[in-house]
C-alpha cells in the first residue's frame, strides 16, 4: 500500500507494524500539514457488520479522549471495502522494542512508565472507557520520554467480531489477560490495573510471570497462580513495588487495587525507596524508529483454539494424494467423502480429576478440542483439576467438537474477620456472609457485656474453608449472685460477706431504739435474691437511740407534759403526790437538760 491514497487525503509513507485488527502505515496528511499513524482493518473485519458498528462506537469514544498520555484519534472512515482509524503519530519505539533493545529496566524507569500509563487510564476510566488489551505494544514512548498508550476501545470492537471470536473462547493477549475476562465477565477499570501490574512486572524482570507451550497453559495459571513478587526474579526490586504488583495483580478483582488513582499513589510512596536512573529519553534514545519495529511477540489469540497434531497430518495426506493418479484420485475421493461427508465420531474420554494438561492429552487423542466453560470451588476435586465435563465420558461425539470442562479452584477459602467484642447477632451475620457455620457456646464474665463475643475459634487472620464451623464465645453477663442474710450482723461483718459474694455495698444509717448501735437494721435486696455479681446491696446501720436534752415540763397540765414527752419518744411515769388533787406538774425526773434518749423511762410528779 506504499504510496497509495486513503480516502483521498492520507498519503502512506511506510509501514510501521501489524497486530490483530490490521496494519499501521505513517500517513502524510497534507491538509494539516502532519504525519499521523493510519490504522487499516483487515478485509476479513470489514465483512463483519457487528464488528464495523462497533468499531464506529469505539472510535468515537476514543476520539473524546485528550490527555497528554494518550494517542490522540483524529479521525475514522472508509473507503471502498476499507475501514481506518487516524491517530496521532509518535515518533518513538513501542515498549516491546525497548524491552527487547535493554532488558529489564531501572526500578525508577520502570515506575515513570508505569505511573504515566496509570495516568492515562485514570481519564479513561473517568470518562467510562476501559482498555482492555494493555500490553507493551500498545504503549508508545516519544522521544521526548513521553509514555503514550494506544488503541483505547479497539480490544471491544475486536473481541465481538464474529470472525475472531468464537462463542465459547476468548480474544485478547492472553500473558497479559485478567482472569476475569478469560472466564467471559465483564471488565472494568480494574481489569486494566491487572494488565498494567503484568507489564511493570515485565519491565522489572525482563519477562511475563506466566508463561506456557500453549495460550490455554498460560490461561490457566492466570486463573490458579498468584503472580509473584519481582524481587524474586530481580534483587534490585524493593518491598514496596513488590506491594503494588501484587496488589494490582490479585486474582480476585474485589481484593485488587481499586482504581487507577490509587495505583499511582502508591507507586508515588515507593518512588522514595528507589535509586536515581537515567531519563526516559535518553532510555529510548537508541532504540530503532516505529518502522523498524518487529511484529508483535505478544499476539492477540483467540482461546482455546489449538489445532491438534492429527488435523494437520490429514491435511499434508490430503494434498499429497493429489499428485497420484487417477484411480487413485477416485479413491481418494472416497476416502474425503468417507472422512468428510459421513461424521466421524469419537468416544469421549473420562477427563474428570485429571490436571488441564492431562485432560488436553485426552481430549486431543480423542480427536476432541478442550474448552475451559468455568471455574467452580470443590472441597473434593483438587485446585487444577477437572470437576465434570459436558459431554459426559462415555458418550458418543463428532471428532472436532468441543469438550467443554469446569476446573476446579480448590476450596472456596476466606479470611476470618475479627468478631470478638461485637454483638451475637452482628458477628453471625459477617461469618454466615462468608459462607462459615457459626457454633455458639455460652459463659458468664465479668467485664465482656451480656450478648458480647468473648471469644472465637478459629482466631482472627486464620484462613478456612467455606461451610466450615467457627466457634463463639457469647457473654452471658456477670455471674448470678446469691444476696447473704446481712440483718443483725455489724456493718464489718456485712461489708466482708458482701464484698467476697462480689457484690458492692452501699450503707445508710437510721437511728434504732431496738436495734444495737453500729448493727444492720434492714437491706435490699433480701436475703436470698439473685441478682448479678457487681450489682449493688444496700444496708440500713443502726445509729442506736435518738439522744436530746430532757425538755422542761414543770408547770404544764398532767395531759400536756405527758403528751410532749411521748412525743419525743420517751415513756412517761406519772406520780400523784399524796393529799393533792391537783393536775399541775410540779416536779420531773430528769431534770430538765439532762441528756436522755429515745425510749427511755422519764418520771413527772402531780400537784398543786
Amino acid at each position: 500500500m506504499i504510496e497509495t491514497t486513503v480516502d483521498g487525503r492520507y498519503q502512506i509513507v511506510a509501514r510501521i507494524a501489524s497486530g490483530g485488527m490490521g496494519e499501521v502505515f505513517r500517513a502524510h496528511d497534507p491538509v494539516l500539514d502532519r504525519d499521523v499513524a493510519l490504522k487499516v482493518l483487515h478485509n476479513a473485519l470489514a465483512q463483519d457488520a457487528g464488528f464495523i458498528e462497533r468499531f464506529r462506537r469505539e472510535a468515537r469514544s476514543a476520539g473524546m479522549l485528550s490527555h497528554p498520555n494518550i494517542v490522540q484519534v483524529h479521525d475514522w472512515g472508509e473507503t471502498g471495502d476499507t475501514y481506518f482509524m487516524v491517530m496521532e503519530f509518535i515518533r518513538g519505539p513501542n515498549l516491546r522494542t525497548v524491552l527487547m533493545k535493554n532488558g529489564p529496566l531501572a526500578p525508577a524507569q520502570a515506575l515513570e512508565i508505569a505511573s504515566q500509563m496509570l495516568a492515562a487510564l485514570e481519564h479513561a476510566h473517568e470518562q467510562g472507557i476501559v482498555h482492555r488489551d494493555v500490553k507493551p505494544e500498545n504503549i508508545l514512548i516519544t522521544r521526548k520520554g513521553v509514555v503514550k498508550v494506544a488503541d483505547f476501545g479497539l480490544a471491544r470492537a475486536l473481541a465481538a467480531a464474529r470472525v475472531s471470536h468464537a462463542p465459547g473462547t476468548v480474544t485478547g493477549t492472553v500473558q497479559y489477560l485478567s482472569p476475569e475476562q478469560i472466564e467471559g465477565e465483564a471488565a472494568d477499570a480494574r481489569t486494566d490495573l491487572y494488565s498494567v501490574g503484568i507489564v511493570l512486572y515485565e519491565l522489572l524482570v525482563g519477562k511475563v510471570p506466566f508463561s506456557g507451550e500453549t495460550s490455554l497453559a498460560i490461561a490457566y495459571k492466570h486463573l490458579r497462580e498468584r503472580v509473584p513478587p519481582p524481587s524474586g526474579s530481580n534483587p534490585m526490586v524493593p518491598p514496596s513495588l513488590d506491594r503494588v504488583v501484587l496488589s494490582a495483580t490479585e486474582r480476585d478483582r474485589d481484593r485488587r487495587t481499586p482504581d487507577a488513582r490509587t495505583m499511582r499513589a502508591e507507586l508515588s510512596r515507593a518512588a522514595a525507596e528507589l535509586p536515581p536512573a537515567s531519563p526516559l529519553s535518553e532510555l529510548v534514545a537508541q532504540v530503532p524508529p516505529a518502522e523498524e519495529v518487529p511484529a508483535d511477540r505478544a499476539a492477540t489469540v483467540t482461546i482455546p483454539r489449538a489445532e491438534s497434531p492429527k488435523s494437520r497430518r490429514r491435511r499434508v495426506f490430503r494434498r499429497s494424494i493429489t499428485t497420484l493418479a487417477m484411480f487413485i484420485v477416485l479413491a481418494a475421493l472416497g476416502w474425503a467423502a468417507w472422512a468428510y461427508v459421513i461424521p466421524h465420531r469419537t468416544t469421549v474420554p473420562n477427563v474428570q480429576g485429571k490436571t488441564v494438561q492431562a485432560a488436553e492429552a485426552a481430549a486431543d487423542e480423542a480427536g476432541l478440542q478442550l474448552a475451559l466453560s468455568s471455574q467452580a470451588f470443590s472441597s473434593t476435586v483438587p485446585a487444577g483439576h477437572i470437576i465434570n465435563q459436558d459431554p459426559e465420558p462415555g458418550a458418543r461425539a463428532e471428532k472436532g467438537s468441543e469438550l467443554s470442562v469446569v476446573l476446579s479452584r480448590g476450596p472456596q477459602l476466606v479470611e476470618i474477620p475479627s468478631v470478638r467484642g461485637k454483638p451475637e447477632q452482628q458477628a453471625r451475620k459477617e461469618l454466615r456472609g462468608l459462607g462459615l457455620v457459626v457454633n455458639v457456646d455460652r459463659q458468664y464474665h465479668d467485664k465482656v457485656p451480656q450478648g458480647d463475643v468473648i471469644d472465637q475459634n478459629p482466631s482472627a487472620g486464620t484462613t478456612i474453608e467455606v461451610g466450615k464451623t467457627v466457634k463463639l464465645v457469647v457473654s452471658r453477663g456477670k455471674p448470678p449472685v446469691e444476696v447473704p442474710d446481712l440483718v443483725g450482723r455489724t456493718e464489718q461483718e456485712a461489708g466482708a460477706l458482701v464484698t467476697g459474694a462480689g457484690l458492692a455495698l452501699r450503707v445508710t444509717e437510721e437511728f434504732s431504739d431496738t436495734v444495737p448501735r453500729g448493727r444492720v437494721i434492714s437491706q435490699d435486696p433480701k436475703k436470698g435474691t439473685v441478682v448479678r455479681k457487681g450489682d449493688t446491696v444496700t444496708i440500713v446501720v443502726s445509729k442506736g437511740p435518738r439522744t436530746f436534752p430532757m425538755p422542761d415540763v414543770v408547770g404544764m397540765s398532767k395531759d400536756a407534759a405527758t403528751a410532749k414527752l411521748q412525743g419525743l419518744g420517751l415513756r412517761v411515769r406519772v406520780v400523784d403526790l399524796p393529799g393533792s388533787s391537783g393536775q399541775t406538774v410540779v416536779g420531773q425526773q430528769p431534770q430538765a437538760g439532762t441528756t436522755v434518749e429515745s425510749g427511755q423511762q422519764v418520771t413527772i410528779y402531780v400537784g398543786g
